[in-house]
């Protein structure tokens, strides 16, 4: 799938190794790159930079021996419209951006490894820097795109 505005989310290959079957949050590390030269402005809401990523339904942990979906909670919420420049990110053209969601809740069976992606919907990317979204964009999104992101697989394993 092609970047929206040039932006690639992935995780890191290569998650630890876990050494006990019940955690209470798994650690993954998720970067956005903006690959174009220009800089790009984007809506963290449901995306990996959202602060309620972990249960905003845009996780996947599937079991690799048997392809079962192991279930994560997901909350519904409510967001404060109009969104404000607090829930913008900016990534300058060729910048790669990195947060940590910590999973909560995950059981794991000893011996098994876990593919992990994050898929999801960009609700509003503009190409220019966060400083030149005005407030009534912010407002009805007008000159924002939207478009799909998905991330490779990062695996876990529970020795």
């Amino acid at each position: 799938m092609q970047p929206s505005l040039g932006l690639q989310v992935t995780l890191a290959s290569q998650l630890p190794t876990l050494h006990s079957a019940s955690f209470p949050t798994v650690p993954v590390k998720v970067s956005v790159h903006n690959t174009a030269s220009d800089p790009v402005t984007f809506l963290k809401w449901g995306t990996p930079f959202d602060a309620h990523a972990a249960v905003s339904g845009i996780f996947e942990v599937c079991d690799t021996a048997d392809g079962t979906i192991l279930p994560l909670d997901v909350l519904k919420m409510s967001r404060k419209f109009p969104a404000s420049g607090d829930d913008l990110i900016e990534v300058a053209g060729g910048q790669i951006l990195d947060n940590i969601v910590e999973l909560p809740g995950l059981y794991f069976q000893e011996g098994h490894a876990y593919s992990i992606l994050t898929k999801g919907i960009w609700h509003a990317l503009w190409q220019k820097p966060l400083v030149n979204v005005t407030a009534s964009q912010l407002t009805d999104f007008s000159g924002a795109e939207r478009g799909e992101f998905r991330s490779n697989v990062a695996l876990v394993k529970l020795d």
